[in-house]
């Protein structure tokens, strides 16, 4: 039986990349291929299920072929490179380094190398694929061609909840407190919201801050200078605990200014959650018609973009079944072959019963 091991910088419960990888290993074992998940970090809730890049995980490098996820610069970019194995590039976006330097240079040199690095793949790839179109003008730039453009597979409801608001509504955003979130426009649109349009509503904040415990200090001190009330900051919490947070908020708020796929815009209207979003980056490709998406980040905009989406009810059935339509084209189904197809140089045509 041939393999097709996957290969990524870190592998942890509820990451984004590493669930990626979970889903590719089940379509490749259901495609007839041997297929192994290695990373250079891994969580210990996940020994056993991903392999250590030490002796033994190096030696599955060298096997057949290899999908590499990359997402950061790390040894895994080197090991790859070092392989006999065949390659897919995996490009999963990294945060350009001016965005991070002022709260954590050393992560925001990492992301430049990152960036650099994908040169060093020139010539050595049989297959390049993207999350999304904006995630391929990366690939492009850098001198790898065209990739195939592949969105990410996720779990998704049969159908979209149409839920009723809560009264007094409450605004969630998810995701890692990094800079290039933009989660001071959050605050400032959010603090403009609650004073003109929604006096008790709340705005929770689920993500960790692990490297940018400064940035977080600052976030706190915008609150209290905007007098905003009610700003719940959670802390990294469990997917069922986010998932419950989904269901129970009244409109998901996104001010990034750089996402190449952003997995949580899909995951709110997949709950029925409707979106408030800039747009930037892969943003407007990710949600589609699915979303109330604007250009800019006026706070004065946005705030009354969340009032139409907390409080208008042909507002959020508009959403609702756009959210429908958006879904229909992100359900694994659909995707597979999609992936398959995107694979299809790096498995060589090889009859795999699709």
């Amino acid at each position: 039986m041939s393999s097709v091991h996957q290969l990524l910088p870190t592998a942890a419960p509820y990451d984004a990349v590493t669930e990626q990888a979970f889903g590719w290993r089940d379509l490749l074992h259901g495609w007839g291929y041997e297929s192994e998940i290695v990373a250079e970090h891994v969580h210990p809730d996940l020994l056993g299920r991903v392999h250590r890049m030490d002796r033994a995980g190096r030696r599955l490098l060298q096997e057949d072929r290899l999908i590499l996820r990359y997402a950061l610069w790390s040894s895994t970019v080197t090991a790859a490179l070092e392989s006999d194995a065949r390659i897919a590039l995996c490009y999963h976006n990294i945060t350009p380094g001016p965005l991070l330097r002022e709260f954590n240079p050393e992560v925001a040199a990492l992301c430049d190398r990152g960036r650099d690095g994908l040169a060093l793949f020139r010539g050595k790839i049989d297959a390049l694929i993207a999350d999304s179109s904006f995630n391929a003008l990366d690939l492009r730039e850098a001198g790898l061609g065209d990739a195939s453009v592949v969105p990410l597979l996720l779990d998704l409801p049969a159908q979209v909840p149409r839920r009723r608001p809560n009264r007094d509504p409450v605004v969630l955003t998810v995701g890692r407190l990094a800079p290039n979130k933009r989660l001071e426009d959050v605050i400032k649109s959010f603090a403009l919201y609650q004073r003109f349009r929604a006096p008790r509503a709340s705005l929770v904040v689920i993500g960790s801050d692990l490297g940018f415990e400064s940035y977080r200090t600052a976030l706190a001190a915008l609150v209290e200078r905007v007098e905003a009330r009610r700003v719940f900051f959670t802390g990294p919490i469990s997917s069922t605990a986010r998932d419950a947070w989904y269901r129970y908020a009244d409109v998901y708020l996104s001010m990034s200014v750089h996402e190449g796929f952003c997995a949580p815009l899909i995951e709110s209207i997949a709950h029925g959650l409707p979106v408030v979003a800039r747009a930037a980056g892969a943003v407007p490709e990710t949600v589609g018609r699915a979303g109330l998406v604007i250009d800019g980040g006026d706070p004065a905009v946005v705030a009354e973009a969340l009032h139409a989406a907390a409080s208008s009810e042909a507002t959020r059935e508009a959403l609702f079944d756009a959210a429908e339509e958006r879904l229909s084209q992100l359900r694994p189904d659909v995707l597979a072959p999609r992936i398959h197809s995107a694979l299809a140089p790096l498995l060589d045509g090889e009859d795999s019963g699709l």
